[in-house]
């Protein structure tokens, strides 16, 4: 992947790899040395984080009171934690969907606002707790008290020679954008396109105070639709190696959900059964956080299934069951 790296060097592009503390490794920041000079998920709160950016900032010639802006591709700790530093030290602006505001404010509590889906989903007192103390090492996320902008998508953003269009990907976050140079065929896709790694469609509220769910995989799978139709010669993701074209990992993808609406499918038959239960024979030996990301892959596979009319849902005693959708 040298020549991928020399030519978006070429085009004033580096990929600057961000430790993170999380098993997945360094996420991959982004720097567009062009004026505006702009940095795309500058990584987590961490001085291990701080420096690895530093020396990537250093090594492509810009200081960090040079960056001019910072885009957050969503809200996760790994991408987004540094954004509040960035601004308050060498004053960069932030740029994130409206959607991620609310996520990164010092009173959001993730997990209360997910609590009912997850006793619907007939979760043990015992698996809630084991979520609930695999504690983040990573501080809580916040945006800076100034000089934030919001984005919806559709955006179009002029450097002196090209363009870049923020389009909005919702699937793995609610708010989560990429970029897209068109002119260069480039799209920096953040965590809605990985090379290695299927992302993980997270249970969201429709709305701040409701109790109802988004359709998070319905809106994953329209989201990689609509990428496929691109012109994509060079995938930047979040982590891992670049991506060439989009045609490839995009029938992957598409192909990846088919299988597992099939397999959730026949696990069903014949019986009634719960998300828990569904989560013990797909994950047996998840623990911890890893519970939360196991639940949520089987709510958003059983969400689509009920909407598109595969399967049964009905509640019983504050417990959600799936059955067979009778013929």
């Amino acid at each position: 992947m040298q020549y991928i790296t020399e030519f978006l060097a070429s085009m004033n592009i580096y990929r600057i790899p961000v430790d993170t503390p999380y098993p997945i490794g360094p996420v991959n920041s982004y720097l567009i040395k062009k004026r505006p000079y702009t940095l795309i998920d500058p990584g987590p709160d961490t001085a291990a984080a701080k420096q690895s950016l530093a020396a990537g900032l250093e090594k492509a010639g810009v200081r960090p009171e040079e960056v001019d802006r910072i885009v957050l591709t969503h809200f996760h700790n790994d991408h987004s934690g540094l954004a509040k530093w960035m601004n308050n030290v060498y004053g960069a602006e932030v740029f994130v969907h409206e959607n991620e505001v609310r996520k990164l404010q010092p009173d959001y509590d993730y997990f209360t606002e997910r609590i009912s889906f997850l006793e619907e989903a007939g979760l043990s007192r015992q698996d809630l707790n084991a979520i609930y103390n695999d504690k983040d090492p990573v501080p809580n996320i916040v945006l800076p008290e100034q000089g934030v902008t919001m984005l919806s998508g559709g955006e179009v953003w002029t450097y002196d020679d090209r363009k870049i269009r923020i389009i909005h990907v919702p699937g793995h976050s609610s708010g989560h954008i990429a970029l897209y140079d068109e002119d260069n065929q480039l799209f920096f896709a953040g965590d809605f396109v990985l090379k290695d790694i299927t992302p993980n469609p997270f249970m969201e509220v429709k709305k701040f105070g409701s109790h109802e769910r988004l359709p998070v995989l319905s809106q994953y799978i329209t989201s990689i639709e609509n990428f496929a139709r691109l012109p994509v010669k060079i995938v930047l993701p979040g982590h891992g190696p670049f991506i060439e074209g989009n045609t490839e990992i995009a029938a992957s993808l598409l192909g990846h959900h088919s299988k597992r609406l099939e397999q959730y499918e026949s696990l069903i038959n014949g019986r009634e059964i719960s998300a828990q239960q569904l989560m013990q024979e797909i994950y047996p030996r998840v623990k911890g956080f890893e519970i939360f990301l196991a639940i949520s892959e089987v709510i958003a596979h059983l969400d689509y299934l009920v909407s598109s009319g595969r399967i049964n849902r009905r509640e019983q005693n504050g417990i959600c069951y799936y059955s067979q959708k009778m013929v």
